[in-house]
């Protein structure tokens, strides 16, 4: 009979939790649309895994294997053993077991170890930790029962020490699906672009309203005489800063220059210029006027601009004490944006420093803080610890009753593509179309900020497997972003990169590499010279040119990736390893499979080295690197 089901869940009533989880991570698994069609030993691949057949509960004790579940077992392609102690006891799991290896033989059966340790029962001081029932230890015979030879049952292992439940669920999609592991861990594990702008939406009219206001966030907490001085010193604070900006709109030479030609550009250079010349004695002002120039550069894509500028400034934004924190976190983003990821936290460091200890102290600047913080764990790819960063940050802007709603969907944006780089889809997708909400309220539909939430939909309906989503929403973003932004800006760029990733995935090769050689091209050009983001936009590039069978072309392009790392990180990173192994993946293509294990080697190790070697990504390719 043609089957109804594409896997029978077997297990005990005491694994339900583990279970529940399987089944609903097996039956919404989304197939990568490359592999939809394919014909596999179980036929033509579908959309989807569904159905997967779990009874609710273990049968009576007193009752044989009932009707419903033999014909379930008959209808089933496949069979999953849930595998734990209890398990091995139950001498219901055991016959539906062997009662699927008698219909359907034994290369359907899988295992997924819950607990407890494989052929534990050869040794009576670990019998009691058995995992695997007989029928699944052993093969069955020419009359169908169980024989003395030992069987070796494929296993993904989602203990504290084994797989891991990402990649445990991809071996058994794999198994189920007759397709090889490779294939469905090289789409779960793309490499993301992350989302490096920070929270900076100053302009240059805005700067005088920005200095203006004075910072009452801790009046309440001040006896009155303090009150009156910190009013006073903030009111200061901004009549200098207000003065100072509207002087700087006056034109230096009034014979000769025409003031409808004058660019923004100017302006933010001759005030940078203006403020370490003429506010050396006031470093609280200059601290922050030389932080809104900074933001201003970045805003305009010149992270260069605003590095010189807020450098130039370092002595009164060390005078200026906590004052200074905003200026340091500036050049924080700033150097998020040029790749120098060890400047960039040891300014989030030493913004941290003179904030202090006490939370009720300007809760603002500590949430960006926080959220600079992730954004840096994010493009190190600390997962978690990103995540954590703007976990914090979230809390704090939950409990501000004025927090700007921008800022708060800025935060569940990066969470979002940090839950996404972790598997985490669902929760990612919750985040982002939260986000994505707040925006479309407070900006409209055509606002960059909206654009950008699109990408990060996108880059994770891409890693969870929906290309065609991830297809639909990248060309939303990129909609928004070509009316917005000049067509050589970085961010454009990252959504061709993306949207090259997806056409690769499609096995849309032209179409890939134009978009991934426009990126490169635009990022060529805005950075200057080497950059991370060059490095994994020509990583894809490579894949598309080996998938062509231009192994040389494709090593070279790897080659350049690998400085533009170099360069970038100043050490090894886990993207060095990331390369590596898809670098084995092209030369094992290419059947240059010794070079393809070394290579793999290499990667893996470097990958030890930097996330760990418990780490689901470093486990994902590791899995890549044992097929090869």
């Amino acid at each position: 009979m043609a089957p109804r089901y594409s896997a029978f869940l077997s297990y005990s009533h005491r694994d339900k939790p583990v279970v529940v989880w399987l089944h609903r991570a097996l039956e919404t698994y989304r197939v990568p649309s490359k592999l939809v069609g394919l014909t596999t030993e179980f036929g033509i691949t579908q959309r989807r895994l569904a159905p997967i057949f779990r009874d609710r509960d273990e049968l009576p004790a007193s009752a044989d294997l009932g009707g419903a579940i033999a014909a379930a077992l008959a209808a089933s392609q496949c069979l999953v053993v849930i595998c734990s102690p209890s398990a091995a006891a139950s001498r219901w799991v055991d016959q539906e077991i062997l009662s699927f290896k008698r219909l359907h033989g034994e290369d359907r059966v899988f295992a997924l170890i819950a607990s407890g340790e494989p052929f534990a029962s050869a040794s009576p001081q670990t019998a009691d930790q058995e995992c695997f029932p007989p029928s699944l230890r052993y093969r069955i015979g020419p009359d169908g029962e169980l024989s003395s030879e030992p069987a070796e049952p494929i296993a993904a292992d989602i203990r504290p020490d084994g797989d891991g439940k990402r990649l445990a669920k991809l071996k058994l999609a794999a198994g189920l699906l007759g397709v090889e592991l490779d294939a469905l861990v090289q789409r779960e594990t793309q490499r993301r672009i992350r989302r490096m702008a920070i929270i900076s939406s100053a302009a240059v009219v805005g700067m005088i309203f920005s200095a203006a206001l004075a910072l009452y966030a801790n009046a309440r907490r001040i006896e009155a005489n303090e009150q009156r001085q910190v009013a006073e010193r903030e009111s200061a604070t901004a009549r200098a800063a207000s003065d100072y900006l509207v002087d700087t709109f006056r034109l230096a030479d009034p014979a000769s220059e025409n003031p409808r030609t004058i660019t923004a550009l100017t302006i933010l250079g001759r005030s940078a210029e203006r403020a370490r010349a003429e506010l050396a004695d006031q470093p609280v002002v200059q601290a922050r006027l030389i932080s809104t120039l900074g933001e201003a550069y970045n805003n305009l894509g010149l992270p260069n601009e605003a590095a010189s500028a807020i450098e130039g400034s370092a002595p009164a934004i060390k005078k200026a004490g906590a004052d200074g924190a905003n200026a340091q976190l500036t050049l924080a983003a700033t150097y998020l944006l040029l790749g120098r990821l060890d400047q960039a936290m040891n300014q989030v460091r030493l913004a941290q420093k003179v904030l202090g200890d006490d939370p009720n102290e300007r809760p603002p600047i500590r949430a960006r803080a926080a959220v600079t913080e992730g954004m840096i764990h994010a493009a190190e790819g600390r997962t978690k610890e990103g995540i954590a960063a703007f976990d914090r940050a979230l809390a704090i802007y939950r409990a501000a009753p004025a927090t700007n709603p921008a800022r708060l969907a800025l935060v569940l944006q990066a969470r979002g593509n940090l839950l996404s780089d972790d598997g985490q889809f669902d929760a990612a997708e919750k985040s982002l179309i939260e986000a994505l909400q707040i925006y479309r309220g407070s900006v409209g539909d055509r606002d960059m900020e909206t654009g950008q939430t699109w990408f990060a939909l996108a880059q994770n309906a891409f890693l969870a497997g929906d290309l065609p989503l991830a297809e639909k929403r990248i060309g939303n973003a990129l909609e928004i972003e070509r009316r917005v932004l000049d067509p050589d800006n970085p961010t454009i760029a990252d959504a061709l990169s993306i949207q090259g990733q997806i056409y690769q995935g499609q096995k849309r090769l032209p179409e890939a590499e134009r978009s991934l050689r426009q990126a490169t091209a635009i990022y060529k050009k805005a950075f200057g010279g080497p950059h991370y983001l060059i490095g994994i936009a020509e990583v894809y590039l490579a894949l598309v040119e080996s998938e062509r069978g231009r192994t040389e072309t494709a090593l070279r392009i790897l080659d350049d990736a690998k400085h533009n790392y170099d360069v970038s990180y100043g050490k090894l990173h886990a993207n060095h390893g990331d390369l590596l192994v898809n670098r084995a993946t092209i030369l094992a293509r290419a059947g240059r499979r010794a070079e393809a294990r070394a290579d793999c080697a290499e990667g893996l190790k470097i990958l030890g080295q930097t996330l760990g070697p418990e780490a689901t990504y470093t486990k994902s390719l590791a899995a890549v690197c044992a097929d090869i």
